[in-house]
Formats: structure tokens, sequence, C-alpha cells
């Protein structure tokens, strides 16, 4: 398993413009864990919906999806704001894990603990066209997660911004240690400043989230999820 160590001013270097391994930046690993905090195991990852978590900042929120029996479909050509890059899978037994950032690439609707209208919509829905699905109420884009959460329908222009996980086998755990598209989350930072300082205070959420983060049923995260 991949080991890194880090705190929040390493992760702030990064965030200012350090890329590495490939297209994503690297973070100090954060262990995926649960409401109760001991460390999530794959098999306890609903497929149903998916868990908020937030990385590598505390401001960042965060999609971890088990796409249960759907296969990934790795090495696809996608592109960003930044450029081309490769959809690498999923990760896990059979590359059923996948976490994104959970920002829509349209107008950044996210999820909130009052409303989400962001949300994973494993058994389909009338805007999903589909089961498996990433759909964003707000404004009516689809993205897939099984294909590197790209665009399916809508007017979101390019796909949600992957998060690269590290499964470990011998633990059945897995944690955070990259993300890709620090540019767009500074925007959202940028756009949400007054929202964002009301929850966490003043920086807090620029914060790094340390060594852990904690996975939470979108249900229970936000009060309110469209089904769109």
């Amino acid at each position: 398993m991949k080991v890194c160590a880090g705190s929040a001013a390493m992760a702030l270097a990064s965030w200012n413009g350090t890329a590495v391994a490939a297209d994503f930046e690297t973070f100090p690993v954060a262990k995926l864990i649960d409401h109760a905090g001991a460390p999530l195991k794959g098999t306890d990852i609903p497929t149903k919906e998916a868990l908020v978590f937030a990385y590598p900042l505390a401001g960042v929120p965060c999609f971890l999806i088990n796409l249960g029996d759907r296969p990934t479909k790795p090495n696809i050509a996608l592109k960003n704001e930044e450029g081309d890059y490769p959809w690498r899978g999923g990760v896990g037994p059979k590359g059923q894990f996948v976490a994104f950032v959970a920002i829509c690439t349209h107008q950044m609707s996210y999820p909130q603990p009052k409303v989400s209208y962001l949300r994973y919509a494993a058994s389909g829905s009338e805007l999903a066209g589909g089961s498996g699905r990433i759909v964003c109420c707000a404004h009516g884009s689809v993205y897939d997660p099984a294909d590197g959460a790209k665009v399916v329908i809508g007017p979101a222009p390019m796909p949600l911004m992957p998060i690269r996980l590290v499964y470990d086998p011998g633990s059945d755990e897995l944690s955070a240690d990259g993300i890709m598209g620090m540019a767009y989350i500074k925007r959202f930072f940028t756009t949400y400043k007054a929202d964002l300082i009301a929850r966490f205070g003043p920086g807090g959420y620029r914060q790094d989230v340390g060594d852990k983060t904690a996975c939470i049923p979108i249900s229970q995260y936000s009060g309110l999820v469209p089904t769109c």
C-alpha cells in the first residue's frame, strides 16, 4: 500500500502548483473512515448511494461510489480544462470503487447540509436515463462514474474531477492520496467563499483534512436530496 506523509503546509504547497504522479496532484494520504471513526471497509460501502467525504481540504466535497458488479472502463481518454488525461478505472477487487470531486462542472452545484442537488442515482431516474449515474438536479447534467464521470447528458462542459484512491487488499481499506483539477477548486472556493466561511470559519475550508476523512451517506449528509 502506498504511504505518504505531510502537513497542511505541504498540502497547500501542492495546491499552489506542484503536480506529480502523472496528471494528479499528490497530497498527504487520508484514510477513509466511517462515521464512528473506524477504517471504512470495502465490504461496508453501499451500492445504493454515494458516500460524501472531504479531500484534500476540508471544503472540497467528494463522492465515494461502489459500482458493485458494474465494471469501470479503464484507459479511456477524457479531457478537462487542464488538458487530456487517461481514466485509469476504479480500485478494489473488481475495480468497483471510484471517487470524484462532488462539484458539478456546470455551475458548481455541490452537496450541502441543507440540500444536495448532486447525487448518485444507483437505480436510475427520469433525468439519469439509466442506472448508476451521477445526476445534478440543479441544471440537468448527468455523469457516468464507470467512465470516469464523463458527461452523458446536459450542459456540463467536462467530467467531474477524479480523486485518486489507494486500496489495500489485505485490510480491505481505502485511502485517498491525490486529486485532479485544483484550479477548478480554487474558483469554487472564490465563488462560494461566503458560504464556506459561514460553515467552516475563516480559512477553515482550506485546511488539510489530516490523515483521516469521514465518509457519510448522502442521505445523512444532506437534509434534502431531490430525486430528479
